[in-house]
């Protein structure tokens, strides 16, 4: 069978790989949390702004109510 190119049907199927990981997961986990802590810092004046006009226009909002009553 192996001379003419064909194969060998009797053995057993081939499984697949595993993809898992080495080492300690709290090492992984540390290191996603780092990078998206870093990421997030990047982003925090936009977000800092964002919260400050949605602070503002809920203010305004209720002291368009306070003079409507």
């Amino acid at each position: 069978m192996l001379l003419a190119g064909q194969d060998w049907s009797y053995d057993p199927e081939k499984k697949e790989m595993r993809s898992k990981m080495k080492g300690h997961k709290c090492d992984r986990i540390a290191a996603e949390r780092r990078e998206n802590t870093a990421n997030l810092m990047q982003k925090m004046p936009e977000m800092l702004l964002a919260y400050k006009k949605r602070r503002w226009e809920k203010k305004m909002k209720d002291e368009e109510k306070a003079k409507d009553k």
